[in-house]
């Protein structure tokens, strides 16, 4: 929940955020990727950051939570929240990783707004990051510990046996494992994240829904 002080300090900054924050997003990934050109590495979907729709998703879910926690604090984005952490989850995305995202989204809103982000602007939206930080940081503890992995443990190897072509834009790979660890069913609207290197010695990631997994 926002402090007293930050509270009327968010809702009245967020007209002038909301309407900024997708330079906001912009200026924060090209910030992000020159101090840490490592998190290209099996990190980000470099499509998703190529059209857009990565800066679009991180300024979503910024406004989304700042809204909630002036308008609805006591009924914060589970549903939201959820996903986001489903996403990092997916990724093996760590603790210590939230401080430099932090770092590097501060600065970017400093760079956008310039003057008019007064140390009361910066502390207050500062205190929004950290809330909704240690929120996800939280859930993504609670499904690293469901499934018995850490953040840095979470790959494991996969052979393609099959590859169907269902229609001309669907396409399903049957994969086996080629580990001792036993497979899960899967649950509806489940999916699972793929690492391929590229040619460059870099891996990318992709998400893909699951039509089985019981073997």
């Amino acid at each position: 929940m926002l402090s007293d002080k930050s509270r009327p300090v968010i809702q009245a900054t967020l007209p002038v955020v909301g309407a900024h924050i997708k330079d906001i997003a912009q200026c924060f990934y090209r910030q992000l990727f020159t101090t840490h050109p490592e998190l290209l590495d099996g990190t980000f979907n470099r499509g998703n950051q190529a059209d857009g729709t990565q800066q679009l998703a991180l300024a979503g879910s910024v406004a989304a939570f700042a809204t909630a926690l002036v308008n609805t604090p006591d009924h914060l984005p589970e549903n939201l929240l959820a996903r986001i952490a489903q996403k990092h989850a997916s990724l093996g995305i760590q603790p210590e990783q939230y401080q430099i995202v932090h770092d590097n989204l501060m600065s970017a809103i400093a760079e956008v707004l310039g003057d008019a982000v007064t140390p009361d602007i910066a502390a207050a939206w500062d205190e929004v990051y950290w809330l909704m930080a240690y929120t996800l940081i939280h859930v993504e503890r609670g499904l690293y510990s469901a499934r018995g992995v850490r953040p840095q443990t979470i790959w494991r190897q996969w052979e393609v046996e099959k590859k169907i072509q269902e229609t001309d834009d669907v396409v399903t790979f049957v994969v086996k494992r080629i580990d001792d660890h036993l497979v899960k069913p899967s649950l509806p609207g489940q999916y699972i994240t793929v690492q391929v290197h590229l040619p460059n010695g870099t891996r990318q990631p992709r998400q893909y829904s699951l039509s089985r997994a019981d073997q």
